[in-house]
């Protein structure tokens, strides 16, 4: 499996990292340099990655309160491929998603380790759930879901389900980047949004990602799909055959 090549993947990340610090993406990301510096040590893809950090400071009129004025998103990200990368079963056998948002009034308020200014929190988290039978409710294998131990103890005013969780297919560091940047990034306000997304190095890596991991998984939709994990009644158990 090509795209599974680890020395493709690093040359994808060395390009990445150049993308991101050339066209000024704002956030921390030496995670992303520490990985390259470790990845020749590698067999594998593979990597566990907890400190990526995206800054915003210009928001779009639908957040609430209005009076927020920076936030940053915290991805923690774990990525582990199979040994055998069967063609007929989902490659990662390990994988967490989680992103984490804390929103500020101020820009001082994030930086200063003793403010007293209140910090609000969102957070989602893109699960992996092997056994999709015999649940109490839909359980898509890859899924989205609101909410997290975090959000549970922000507000007692606060009501938080467990459901629904919402089919997505699992993502690489580079589609993972790609998720935040189109959802969170006002494209309007940070010019780097649009200037990657025309960028034809930034195209290729993120084909390549979605070649590794969205082909098969949308391959659940084919009739003549023959794969043993991403099948529809999996991926999208909502839906009837």
């Amino acid at each position: 499996m090509d795209s599974w090549d680890l020395r493709n993947f690093r040359n994808d990340l060395s390009i990445f990292i150049d993308l991101i610090k050339n066209n000024e993406v704002t956030g921390d990301f030496s995670d992303l340099d520490t990985l390259l510096s470790e990845i020749d040590d590698k067999q594998l893809i593979e990597y566990d990655l907890r400190n990526i950090m995206f800054y915003i400071n210009k928001f779009t009129p639908v957040v609430k309160p209005l009076n927020l004025n920076y936030c940053v998103i915290h991805l923690n990200h774990m990525l582990m491929c199979s040994d055998s990368l069967d063609r007929e079963l989902d490659p990662l056998h390990k994988y967490v998603f989680d992103i984490s948002i804390s929103a500020f009034k101020s820009v001082s308020a994030f930086k200063s380790v003793s403010s007293i200014e209140k910090a609000y929190y969102s957070s989602w988290h893109h699960d992996r759930h092997l056994n999709t039978q015999n649940v109490k409710y839909t359980h898509p294998t890859y899924h989205f879901q609101f909410g997290g131990k975090k959000m549970e103890l922000i507000d007692d005013e606060m009501a938080l389900l467990s459901s629904p969780r919402i089919p997505h297919p699992p993502m690489d560091i580079f589609l993972g980047f790609h998720f935040i940047f189109s959802n969170y990034y006002n494209n309007k306000k940070f010019n780097f949004v649009n200037l990657l997304l025309e960028n034809r190095d930034y195209q290729n890596i993120i084909k390549r990602a979605q070649k590794r991991l969205w082909t098969p998984y949308f391959k659940a939709f084919d009739s003549t799909n023959t794969h043993q994990d991403f099948t529809i009644n999996k991926i999208f158990p909502l839906y009837l055959s």
